[in-house]
């Protein structure tokens, strides 16, 4: 039985934030405001330091830094090898970032990593949201390429984005934001849990007979500290959660 926290969509409040102690500390996305190398680096100077076992994290779509495509970041395309680690065209500053993690600590880009026997995947991908302001977007018609990277016996997805009718309400847009695709993925897969963020009105919980989704946006709609962390039994042997 591994104790799983889960926050989300701190966006540089990481250090007002009360997390509790558990064994793996999980952060779906939106650790900035947008992709600021000052608020990154504090983040992970933070998040490096919380007393948990094991800590994960994956990028969001205002963690500008991390996406290659953008635009403000092509002209800084730059291949980066190091040791076991490639980090293809990541600023220098947020590969040997990223390079000089603990042992203890994992970012997941479309890729994943096994704790004490429970395999995590995780992806920063969301469907198209004001997408031209924002990172990791991708149109929904192309979506579902990312999606057919997660492996099959995944006990974990952590994605920055919901699936769809599940935590992803956006009330001022009267729009179901997440993601249709990534939810038919997962109805195969049937990992135990899905972590999300993303849509921060959707903080909460849902079911869907074989998984349990979160949405962890500890930031409500107005960027205001509102949501407590989510603290998550998960017992794999009994596929459940308690």
């Amino acid at each position: 039985m591994l104790t799983l926290v889960h926050i989300s969509d701190t966006h540089g409040f990481h250090r007002k934030l009360k997390v509790p102690f558990g064994d793996v500390l999980i952060h779906s996305g939106d650790l900035s405001n947008r992709g600021e190398q000052y608020q990154v680096e504090d983040f992970v100077d933070w998040f490096v330091n919380q007393p948990h076992r094991y800590k994960i994290f994956i990028a969001g779509n205002h963690d500008i830094c991390f996406d290659e495509h953008h635009p403000l970041n092509v002209n800084h395309l730059e291949k980066h090898l190091m040791g076991e680690h490639y980090y293809p065209h990541k600023k220098p500053w947020l590969a040997n970032l990223l390079f000089n993690l603990p042992d203890n600590v994992f970012y997941l880009e479309n890729d994943g990593c096994e704790i004490e026997g429970v395999k995590f995947w995780g992806s920063p991908v969301t469907p198209w949201f004001y997408g031209e302001h924002w990172v990791f977007n991708k149109q929904r018609h192309e979506i579902q390429n990312t999606w057919e990277k997660i492996p099959f016996g995944t006990d974990v997805v952590i994605t920055h984005g919901p699936v769809q009718y599940k935590c992803d309400y956006v009330p001022q847009d009267q729009f179901f934001a997440g993601c249709q695709a990534l939810d038919f993925k997962l109805q195969e897969v049937k990992p135990i849990i899905h972590m999300s963020g993303h849509i921060h009105e959707g903080y909460g919980w849902a079911y869907n007979g074989n998984t349990e989704f979160f949405n962890g946006s500890v930031l409500d709609g107005n960027y205001e500290l509102k949501n407590d962390p989510w603290e998550i039994e998960l017992n794999k042997e009994f596929k459940e959660v308690k």
